[in-house]
Formats: C-alpha cells, sequence, structure tokens
C-alpha cells in the first residue's frame, strides 16, 4: 500500500478524471502542464497536513489527519473565467458525489476558492486563469501505520 496522502490524491485523481470540460487534463503535480493541448487542465496535490492523536494513552491510538487538497483548474483564451467557473462546478459535484473518497476520509469539505488572472504579458501569448479550490480532506487512522484509515 501506499501513504494515506497518496491514497487520497489518487482517490480525487480518479473522482475529477473525465469531468467533461478537463476530459483526462488531470495530473497529480504542482506544476503547471505546458502546450494548448493540455488547457483546460487540473493539478491535484497535497501541500499541507496537520494531525492530533485521539486518545490519549492505551495501546494503540488513532491519528486524525487533517491535509489540504488543492485542486487548480487551468484555462487560456478568450472566456477562459466562465470556463474556470465551469470546471469549478464539475469539481464540486463530483467530490460530492465521490462519497467521501470512497470511504478513505471521514469529512471532504471545500474550504476556499481562489481566482488568479494573468494579462498575456510576461511571456504568456494568451490570457489565462487559475481557480484554485481547497478542500479539507479529514481522514482517521492508527498512529504508526501511515497507510491504514480507521
Amino acid at each position: 500500500m501506499a501513504h494515506i496522502r497518496t491514497q487520497v490524491r489518487q482517490a480525487i485523481t480518479a473522482a475529477l478524471t473525465g469531468l467533461p470540460t478537463t476530459g483526462t487534463n488531470c495530473f497529480t503535480m504542482r506544476t503547471y502542464p505546458t502546450g494548448s493541448k493540455q488547457h483546460p487542465a487540473l493539478l491535484i496535490y497535497m501541500p499541507v497536513e496537520r494531525s492530533q492523536a485521539s486518545a490519549m494513552g492505551g495501546g494503540r491510538r488513532s491519528l486524525e489527519r487533517f491535509m489540504t487538497a488543492t485542486i487548480e483548474a487551468q484555462a487560456v483564451g478568450i472566456g477562459f473565467d466562465d470556463e474556470l467557473d465551469q470546471i469549478a462546478l464539475e469539481v464540486e459535484k463530483a467530490l460530492f458525489r465521490s462519497n467521501r473518497l470512497g470511504g478513505l476520509a471521514v469529512n471532504l469539505a471545500l474550504q476556499s476558492t481562489r481566482l488568479d488572472l494573468s494579462d498575456g504579458k510576461a511571456g504568456n501569448e494568451r490570457r489565462s486563469g487559475v481557480l484554485t479550490l481547497e478542500y479539507l480532506v479529514e481522514v482517521d487512522g492508527p498512529e504508526g501505520d501511515p497507510e491504514a484509515i480507521d
């Protein structure tokens, strides 16, 4: 098995691959795809995790993990802002339907959305935008076993 972060990232990627607007342009990386054939696109990564023990003492404690799942929607060209809103609509619906990532997550909730724009200067040939959705993903598992869930 893999670390629970990897499992969560893969579950999010599976839930978001094949959406009507982004199709298979769903990447688990922090760097931007290049080339117009890879847009619109989604980038999925897990930049932050905090954790705490959920019980004191005893032989086996549970660890509550609170992960930030970042999903970047990228679009270029005329009407990119409307396209980003459409992607957000599709992402939010898909993750809501994912049944807490197939049982991996105790809770999955949208925490914030941010839009960043580029005006076509500084090397960009066309106007583009990035819409960043941050989800809080809560996962419970046994302390000392980062592959397992409770």
